[in-house]
């Protein structure tokens, strides 16, 4: 009987007296999740393109790596608004064969202005404001708000037009037709000096092009990113991201274990939007839908993939649903009537497509994020891996297993009974037991419910024709999110009891 195994001190010794070895007896998994940033970098970024870089030290640092005023900083800058402590990671891509988004604003006004007081512009939500003096010839209040436009360090740099000097031309700072969303608008929220008679706002448009993004996810190797999020909605793009992911060869294959859910968001019409949901079915992608916000689909991404990496990660916190979390920083569309009221939403989320709402004073909060995944590989309709928060589970709960058993059976001999106590042999008895009390612990920290049923069910056995492996069975069942609440409150003027009589 050897009842005591060392790794370091051999069984031969014969020299006196004391030795020791010090071993790490392993400790429970931890989720340590990282949020990943993909997004394009301008051209005076140094961080080298397509390769992963972090975790981002500061604001500075993205701006070094990325560029001033580029998507990764503007990125970089929600998710910090939404989990400041939670380490950033961004993936920088080069901007693609194509054309930069254009537009302009032009000052209508006679020569001078003849206004004064401040005048105000919202670029993607932020006030840009310049103080107008009813002297300011035109070309100078056109300055101005050049100026003005430049020192928000936003993804559209303004200059006053070569010809007409009363126009600022605004040119996006990245190739792509992301940048036709940036929204450019006179403000008539708050007392404004200048109005639509007094400029003309040209919206952003002509902008063309989407970076390619097999060879920067193929840069990711090894390291794991769990929630990965970037603006790209396209159907090319959510087919690269569903092979890079997929259960077969990419990261949620047998062979990696290295998960991930990739999330974005795309603005469109509810039909639009329905339509372009029913034709994916993709579990470890989430589209947020939205008709045109102000804030730009970059930055509705970061703050959605810093929510997730701050609230998904660790348990218990991760089987809690999202629902009511806001996304500071981001803002609703600015026509009130075009918000998806509930009826909207559930079609939203019968085609695949995640929602929000919004709070009286305008903030938006996440509803339900939902997966696009909606049916078997046969067909048949299947909501098992409907909500982002059960692939949360699926990927905490696989881990959690592995770190258990890896710890318990590092280096040990295999057989089918262990009658000595040989502490170095492993059973499919002691993986049962060990498969048992992972699963206890996962119920503990409200991750998987039904324990008995899981012992129950759970086999773990020696493979027919590989005398030195394990095969299990473990069908771990997670628990769900209170989401709905149906109630059927009948009305009486007065309760009767069983024989009829007025009850007192």
């Amino acid at each position: 009987m050897t009842a005591v195994s060392f790794n370091a001190i051999p069984g031969n010794l014969l020299v006196p007296f004391f030795y020791a070895e010090v071993n790490s007896g392993g400790t429970p998994y931890a989720g340590q999740a990282r949020q990943l940033l993909v997004g394009q970098k301008t051209s005076a970024g140094t961080a080298a393109e397509n390769v992963p870089y972090g975790p981002i030290q500061s604001e500075s640092d993205v701006i070094a790596q990325a560029g001033v005023g580029s998507m990764l900083h503007t990125m970089y800058n929600l998710a910090k608004r939404n989990a400041p402590f939670q380490p950033v990671y961004m993936l920088p891509l080069a901007d693609p064969a194509g054309a930069a988004a254009t537009g302009s604003i032009s000052v209508n006004a006679g020569d001078p202005l003849g206004v004064t007081g401040a005048a105000i512009f919202r670029l993607m939500g932020r006030r840009i404001a310049v103080q107008a003096k009813a002297t300011d010839t035109a070309a100078q209040t056109a300055a101005a708000i050049a100026t003005a436009i430049n020192a928000a360090l936003l993804p559209i740099i303004a200059a006053v037009d070569g010809t007409d000097t009363y126009k600022v031309d605004l040119t996006a700072r990245h190739v792509g037709a992301l940048g036709n969303g940036m929204v450019v608008k006179v403000a008539t929220d708050e007392p404004n000096a200048i109005t639509s008679s007094t400029v003309t706002v040209t919206a952003m448009s002509g902008g063309s092009g989407t970076p390619a993004l097999d060879t920067a996810l193929g840069n990711l190797g090894d390291q794991e990113y769990d929630w990965i999020a970037g603006p790209y909605a396209d159907t090319e793009s959510l087919n690269v991201m569903r092979d890079f992911l997929n259960d077969v060869s990419g990261r949620w294959s047998p062979y990696k274990q290295r998960y991930g859910h990739y999330t974005t968001v795309m603005f469109d019409t509810l039909s639009n939007l329905t339509t372009f949901g029913l034709a994916r079915n993709d579990q470890h992608a989430s589209i947020m839908g939205s008709v045109v916000s102000p804030t730009p689909v970059w930055e509705w991404a970061a703050a959605l993939a810093a929510q997730e990496v701050e609230h998904l990660s660790t348990a218990p916190e991760l089987s809690r649903p999202l629902q009511t979390l806001v996304l500071e920083g981001v803002l609703p569309p600015d026509d009130q009537t075009k918000w998806f009221d509930t009826e909207n939403r559930q079609a939203l989320y019968s085609s695949g497509i995640g929602g929000y709402t919004v709070s009286a004073d305008k903030k938006v909060k996440i509803d339900r994020l939902v997966t696009t995944y909606q049916t078997t590989a046969v067909g048949a309709p299947d909501q098992t891996f409907l909500d982002i928060e059960t692939m949360a589970q699926a990927q905490f709960v696989p881990r959690y297993f592995r770190n258990a058993i890896s710890n318990k059976y590092p280096r040990h001999s295999w057989a089918d009974d262990n009658p000595f106590n040989v502490a170095t042999i492993a059973t499919p008895k002691d993986l049962r037991n060990t498969s048992i009390h992972a699963a206890t612990d996962l119920c503990a920290l409200g991750v998987m419910e039904n324990i008995d049923l899981f012992a129950q069910a759970l086999v773990i056995e020696r493979d027919a024709n590989n005398a030195d492996r394990a095969n299990g069975f473990l069908p771990f069942d997670v628990v769900n999110q209170l989401r709905i609440f149906a109630g059927n409150f009948t009305t009486y003027l007065q309760y009767r009891t069983a024989s009829g009589q007025a009850a007192v």
